[in-house]
């Protein structure tokens, strides 16, 4: 379902004027009307924050408030995507701090969840799972040397995606590390138009389109983190289901899961091009959730990014840990319930988790 008309479906009928015109902006993007859409974005959040000041000072309790402040962070976000790759831009990248100071977001993340006994831990893959640097190191290189014919400046473009060539290292900020192969894309013309502004949008994307290359890996291009295998093992051992939530496309996703030994020790997983939104969206855990049969509350989402942290956030799952395997620092992942090294620490964490709540519900039983 397109998401113009989810938004609508969910629209609270009382609240309906006071929602992101998400139809507006996207015909700014449509007409290509930077400055104005800009502009309006601006406006739709401060109306969407001032609302949300007025509902939590006088009805609090309102059981609509978080799915109203959800699909407006969802109309947002798909806004600045469809911005982005209709002007290839790179506005995306500055999403998630970006809703993080805005009061009616701000209220959402420091709003209690419910956290009941852990039955389901859903793992993102790269930088969480599996080394995000050795895969795409490679990978960057040889789309970048496939480019030469438009793109000589080689250290230049490097610097521009965040990628230090030096110490094969990707900054924590990245747009390899931190966004999608279209966010790279756009990047990648960004760069381009910089240096040459005598070529047109579309014939940098046709350029970009022909160079390209999909991302391809053997066995021993994947590191992960820690034995994966002996900590699916341990998680399963406490009746615990598992399941990956990933941006990246189906067939790497099921060629990782397959090299890596895990398909038998996972009970779904969900891709970026499956047809539902993806992270920070709450559907792809809605959906794992529905799936299995077990409550967000019941879940505990691990990733490494800010995406990640923020869908959990918006599903309402009993539990986020961020993990610093990807490159954020603690400070940009504060938000997370628990910051963890890597998912090694994952099955004592979610071991520790359900001890106290079973405690928490021993002792209210003596009550």
């Amino acid at each position: 379902m397109k998401f113009a008309k989810y938004l609508n479906k969910e629209i609270v009928p009382e609240w309906k004027y006071f929602y992101t015109d998400y139809k507006s902006l996207k015909a700014l993007i449509k007409q290509e009307e930077t400055q104005n859409f800009m502009t309006l974005m601006n406006s739709e959040l401060q109306k969407v924050n001032q609302f949300v000041e007025i509902i939590r000072k006088y009805d609090n309790n309102n059981e609509n408030l978080n799915s109203f402040i959800v699909m407006n962070y969802m109309a947002f976000f798909k806004a600045i995507k469809k911005y982005d790759k209709k002007l290839c831009k790179t506005c995306k990248s500055g999403f998630f701090n970006m809703m993080r100071r805005q009061t009616f977001y701000k209220s959402y993340i420091n709003t209690p969840r419910k956290c009941s006994e852990i039955k389901l831990v859903i793992f993102d893959k790269d930088g969480t799972l599996i080394n995000h640097d050795k895969l795409f190191v490679p990978w960057l290189k040889n789309v970048i040397n496939n480019m030469k014919p438009i793109i000589p400046q080689k250290e230049d473009i490097f610097k521009h995606l965040g990628f230090i060539s030096s110490s094969n290292k990707f900054l924590a900020d990245s747009i390899v590390a931190k966004g999608t192969n279209d966010d790279i894309r756009n990047s990648i013309t960004e760069f381009i138009l910089k240096y040459n502004n005598n070529i047109d949008v579309s014939t940098i994307r046709t350029y970009i389109r022909k160079y390209w290359i999909d991302i391809d890996f053997r066995e021993e291009d994947l590191e992960t983190y820690g034995n994966i295998v002996e900590i699916f093992n341990k998680l399963r051992s406490m009746n615990i289901k598992l399941a990956i939530c990933t941006s990246d496309d189906r067939n790497p996703t099921e060629k990782m899961i397959k090299l890596t030994n895990i398909e038998d020790l996972i009970d779904m997983y969900v891709c970026g091009n499956d047809p539902i939104s993806s992270k920070p969206s709450p559907e792809p855990i809605w959906k794992i959730c529905h799936k299995l049969n077990i409550k967000p509350c019941e879940t505990i989402m691990v990733g490494d990014t800010l995406s990640d942290l923020h869908a959990g956030i918006n599903a309402r799952c009993g539990k986020i840990i961020s993990v610093l395997s990807g490159g954020y620092s603690p400070q940009e992942l504060n938000n997370a319930d628990i910051i963890a090294k890597d998912v090694t620490e994952i099955p004592d964490i979610v071991k520790n988790i359900n001890l106290e709540f079973q405690k928490n519900t021993s002792n209210l039983d003596l009550l």
